[in-house]
């Protein structure tokens, strides 16, 4: 009966999209170790041979999984990096948006899920290094490249402009992502936009043209 009623959830759906839902649900309650293809197959109902035709391994499944949440992540900040608008205004939205993003509760779950998968599913780690945070520091790095020639910034390695900044903004909720520890102001969209302008003002300070 269960089994009927997933199936009359997703009605409508793509089977595709109906799979990756239920398989982020599975993925980030369980666990990567814990989550079967073929518990996500009864869920979304159907048979195990329509899951496999799309998804041929749970490790395929999963990196699909990644790169949707990511997909959605990047090309909202893609946009936010307009090389037309004034860098500070630029920066401090991204990093706003950013912040936000990084403290809701799925992405502080899977954080976590490949903090704690990767060493036993090594394949954990590279698929949401290189979905996540690989693919982050490539399209901000490619945005200071663009700053740097237009002398915004001063000339220096884009990447590691890049990765200074991402970091920058991850450090103060590195500790509740990782630990599970209550938000407190951190969650504040006022105490996040005043985190956010110190950084990109510090930022900016450092690299002066």
């Amino acid at each position: 009966m269960e089994i009927m009623n997933i199936s009359k959830q997703y009605k409508g759906i793509d089977r595709r999209e109906a799979i990756l839902e239920e398989a982020k649900r599975f993925f980030l309650e369980k666990g990567y170790a814990e989550t079967s293809m073929s518990a996500i197959a009864a869920k979304v109902g159907g048979s195990k041979g329509t899951l496999w035709s799309h998804f041929p391994s749970k490790e395929a499944l999963f990196r699909a999984v990644i790169e949707r949440l990511a997909g959605e992540f990047h090309k909202v900040y893609t946009d936010l990096l307009n090389p037309q608008a004034e860098i500070e205004i630029a920066l401090n939205q991204y990093g706003c948006h950013f912040c936000r993003n990084i403290i809701e509760p799925d992405k502080r779950a899977l954080f976590r899920l490949a903090i704690v998968e990767c060493w036993r599913f090594p394949e954990v780690g590279k698929i949401f290094y290189e979905a996540g945070p690989q693919t982050a520091m490539r399209k901000l790095a490619s945005y200071f490249a663009s700053a740097m020639e237009k002398k915004q910034i001063r000339q220096e390695d884009p990447e590691y402009a890049a990765s200074f900044f991402l970091h920058s903004l991850c450090a103060r909720s590195k500790a509740s992502r990782l630990y599970n520890i209550p938000q407190g102001n951190l969650a504040n969209k006022e105490e996040i936009e005043a985190d956010v302008s110190q950084i990109v003002s510090l930022f900016l300070k450092a690299y002066a043209p």
